[in-house]
């Protein structure tokens, strides 16, 4: 049985560190430049602040998915609350389920609750996510465009 909970920056780097690599590896498009090195830190401050939203997915107590996201006020739009998904895995032995749109869903549910008003993704082009955002109701808010310089 899995299970979708709240989790914390301690839980996730004691027990997903694992995964992060695994993510990595298989959506970072500019390696050589996007070296894995999670600012432990910087997401304790954003934690202490309110501004970290991170649930997990566990089966027999092993984690199996994640969303990470970012909430704040928007800096152009200061009355504006956003939730900013960073990070969206599921293991591949869990991916022929519905656990990615029950982490999605969860993500929704658990932003609503925090005031958020506005939820954005970032998806891979060609990717399921990007396949399943409009199915969900989404629309394209902007498109992101990468040079390593």
């Amino acid at each position: 049985m899995t299970e979708i909970r709240l989790s914390d920056v301690d839980e996730m780097l004691a027990n997903a560190g694992a995964l992060f690599s695994e993510h990595w590896e298989e959506v970072a498009l500019n390696k050589q430049v996007m070296v894995l090195k999670p600012d432990e830190q910087k997401y304790r401050t954003m934690e202490a602040n309110g501004m970290l939203l991170i649930l997990g997915a566990f089966c027999d107590g092993r984690v199996v998915g994640y969303s990470v996201n970012f909430v704040t006020n928007h800096p152009h739009y200061a009355d504006l609350i956003v939730c900013n998904n960073d990070l969206l895995f599921v293991t591949e032995d869990k991916r022929c389920g519905r656990l990615g749109l029950q982490l999605i869903r969860a993500t929704e549910k658990e932003a609503k609750q925090r005031g958020v008003q506005l939820m954005l993704w970032h998806a891979k082009p060609g990717t399921a996510l990007e396949q399943m955002m409009p199915r969900l109701g989404y629309g394209v808010q902007d498109t992101i465009f990468s040079i390593q310089i």
